[in-house]
């Protein structure tokens, strides 16, 4: 049977390593924020915010961010439910610095500027109108509806579009500093890579 490997930072984040021989390796972060932690008049914000994450950090641009891991090969991307946010990372073990330094750094340094928040929602808007074409899938958030209804569980994930188009930055910025934040979250990594180096990057990737 694999074994874990488990380790606490002082600022209270967990990081949990599964070895392998993959010379691939899989890390990111995983947030305990999601759409059960959306607050009235927040319906949508999880999602919102997992878009808006890669648009801009204080030390990295949008563009810098979708070029960081993709040439040198990797893939970096994101998904948000009910319960969670996970941002993600697939890159050559050699180059899992980088991907630290960078899920590191739009996580939890991400700015949300306006001018990208613009743009990206009209992004979030084209998916649910493609959401709102399968009635296999709508289906299920009726019944979700139903089941929790008046509490946040029974909200669509990708919320709707004449209310995420008034999000401004200080609305993301006012929820990822309560959701987002070391003691909330997880970093997760499985490969072929010593955990000691694992636990030395990420503590690096939190004091720059």
């Amino acid at each position: 049977m694999s074994s874990y490997n488990t380790y606490t930072l002082q600022n209270g984040l967990r990081i949990i390593h599964k070895p392998s021989v993959a010379q691939v390796v899989y890390c990111g972060y995983q947030i305990a924020a999601g759409t059960r932690d959306e607050l009235p008049g927040e319906e949508g914000m999880a999602h919102f915010c997992e878009h808006m994450t890669f648009k801009g950090t204080r030390s990295r641009n949008a563009l810098q961010i979708i070029n960081g891991l993709e040439q040198l090969g990797g893939d970096l991307n994101a998904f948000t439910n009910k319960e969670d946010t996970t941002f993600y990372a697939a890159i050559q073990k050699e180059h899992i610095a980088k991907a630290v330094s960078l899920l590191t750094d739009i996580v939890f340094n991400s700015t949300y500027p306006q001018h990208e928040i613009d743009k990206e929602v009209e992004v979030i808007c084209d998916e649910i109108e493609s959401y709102n074409d399968s009635p296999a899938e709508l289906i299920y958030d009726e019944f979700e509806n139903m089941l929790f209804e008046g509490h946040p569980l029974g909200h669509n994930i990708l919320g709707q579009a004449d209310q995420l188009r008034t999000y401004t930055t200080e609305d993301a910025l006012r929820f990822t500093k309560r959701c987002y934040r070391p003691d909330n979250a997880v970093f997760f990594i499985y490969g072929d890579v010593e955990f000691k180096k694992v636990i030395k990057l990420v503590e690096g990737a939190w004091k720059k």
